[in-house]
């Protein structure tokens, strides 16, 4: 028995045979022609390469989507493209020039002090590895199983997931990796136990060797004895008797045993994660993050947004739907959008940036005003710290809906636009922002992040980062005062929510509806449900 410690990518447990995926080699021998054909040669694989991709985004969910958009603007990408054909023109087969400029390509990537960015050099690698195949004239490689089994990679890649049966894949291990590339994403969006980072002996265990991993702890153990193997089995089966109890809680509503009847919303990024949401007994969407459409670089036109938030009220099935404008900036940036800052979470995102870039904040006021006819929609807008933002973010709408009307295009005139209430700025001019917002939704994430000057990125201040601090419930106590005297509602949309025990405080400080992550949806209504939530 051999027992390895990752980082928790995907929580979950896992018990089963490992499959040890391991990459191919390069042939020893590649015919090298002059550059003139060899640079035909990668043109016309990188045409296929991006058909390939593409027809890959088909049998992606909406939200990543994004991600297979991103690799094929990689193969766009002048600094790669130029990095390969300067090979090529020094004599080196496309082949072998591809797999060399991905390399350095991609470690550059990697050196970039951003979270977002550096975690996109494992695209890089999967889209290059793609064109590599296609000048060898080898088939794609695809990840094939044919029982269910325990994956085991040095670094999975976008296309693994996408491409391979889920259905089997019990968990994954990976011996580099990380929580935030594409995917673990993906991983999560399908609920797979995920343990990253478990280092390169992971990869010394053999195909059938059985494992077992703890994806909330990362705990990995390879050939576990019999004890603990009885361990884990008795844990997955209390898991899935835990999971039918609460399954019984899915269309109940939330009642506290005093008789507080709280609402909880999901957070989504798409339709899939609407649909997942609604399963889980979500009474709508709190939040829904729009920022994932930009996530390739490419900014989507009007009509591209109008039909991703119209399948989005369908997904819901008559259910509210609260979107919230794009929220990029700070450890969100994305190439080609934003550029850096020294100091990006005090910087130009939120609002903010979408006022800066009319060209990107009135296309999206048009698409949200026109599905607003499509069912219960509401608007909020990111990053709102002073009455003057949110005017002059409702002058943009009224511009938008002069617009829409010189077009003679149909829209939702009485849309309610609210507002996320994440900064200490907008905690004490709450009652100012109350006289124009049609809501509030308190950003959680944002406010405990700003009010005790703790990265909620940096793992160096983590013990700093507390969203059930005192200083945030009498925030919280302070927005519910000035909301109640305008009487507009309140929520938390912070993924604080999806802790029972934070959300128990929240709700105890006068909260009565709350937005987070489906899959904690059960847990937390069951916690709500048990307790008495009327202080004194």
């Amino acid at each position: 028995m051999q027992e390895l410690q990752g980082t928790s990518a995907c929580v979950g447990l896992a018990l089963g045979p490992a499959k040890v995926l391991r990459r191919r080699t390069s042939p020893l021998v590649r015919i090298v022609q002059e550059p003139l054909r060899e640079t035909s040669l990668f043109e016309a694989a990188v045409v296929v390469a991006k058909d390939e991709i593409a027809q890959l985004s088909e049998r992606a969910s909406a939200r990543d989507k994004a991600i297979f958009t991103f690799q094929i603007e990689v193969l766009s990408d002048r600094g790669l493209l130029d990095e390969i054909l300067s090979h090529i023109a020094a004599g080196t087969g496309a082949a072998a020039a591809v797999e060399r400029a991905a390399s350095l390509y991609a470690a550059k990537i990697r050196s970039i002090p951003d979270e977002y960015l550096s975690q996109r050099a494992g695209d890089i690698q999967d889209v290059c590895r793609r064109v590599v195949d296609i000048l060898d004239g080898r088939p794609r490689e695809q990840l094939i199983l044919d029982k269910p089994c325990v994956l085991i990679a040095d670094e999975l890649l976008p296309s693994d997931l996408i491409s391979a049966d889920r259905s089997l894949l019990l968990g994954v291990i990976t011996a580099g990796g990380s929580t935030q590339n594409h995917a673990s994403i993906i991983a999560r969006t399908f609920g797979i136990p995920t343990v990253v980072l478990a280092g390169p002996k992971i990869l010394t265990a053999t195909d059938g060797t059985i494992c077992a991993l703890d994806g909330a702890t990362g705990q990995i153990i390879i050939d576990p004895d019999e004890a603990t193997y009885a361990r884990y089995s008795h844990r997955i089966h209390l898991a899935r008797r835990r999971s039918v109890l609460l399954e019984r809680l899915r269309d109940a509503p939330c009642v506290t045993r005093d008789g507080v009847r709280i609402h909880l919303y999901a957070n989504c990024s798409g339709p899939e994660d609407i649909e997942k949401a609604i399963a889980q007994g979500a009474e709508g969407v709190g939040l829904l993050r729009s920022e994932f459409l930009f996530l390739g670089g490419a900014a989507p036109n009007e009509q591209q947004q109008y039909s991703f938030y119209r399948d989005c009220l369908k997904a819901a099935a008559g259910r509210p739907v609260t979107i919230r404008t794009l929220d990029i900036g700070s450890d969100k940036s994305v190439a080609g959008l934003t550029t850096e800052e020294p100091n990006p979470a005090l910087g130009l995102r939120g609002v903010r940036f979408s006022l800066a870039r009319e060209d990107l904040f009135h296309p999206q006021l048009a698409a949200l005003l026109r599905t607003g006819l499509e069912g219960p929609l509401r608007v909020m807008f990111p990053m709102i710290a002073t009455p003057e933002d949110l005017s002059r973010a409702l002058a943009a709408v009224d511009t938008v809906r002069r617009q829409l009307t010189r077009r003679r295009v149909p829209f939702c005139s009485e849309m309610p636009f609210g507002i996320m209430v994440e900064t200490p700025a907008s905690v004490l001019l709450a009652e100012e922002l109350a006289q124009k917002a049609a809501f509030f939704s308190i950003g959680t994430n944002d406010l405990t992040q700003y009010l005790h000057a703790a990265d909620r990125i940096n793992p160096a201040v983590v013990d700093y980062f507390t969203p059930a601090s005192p200083a945030v419930l009498r925030s919280l106590r302070m927005v519910l005062d000035a909301a109640e005297q305008q009487g507009i509602p309140v929520s938390v949309c912070g993924e604080s929510a999806a802790d029972p025990d934070t959300a128990l405080l929240y709700v105890q400080s006068g909260i009565r509806r709350l937005s987070l992550s489906p899959p904690a949806l059960l847990e937390v209504k069951a916690r709500l449900m048990d307790e008495n939530v009327l202080m004194g």
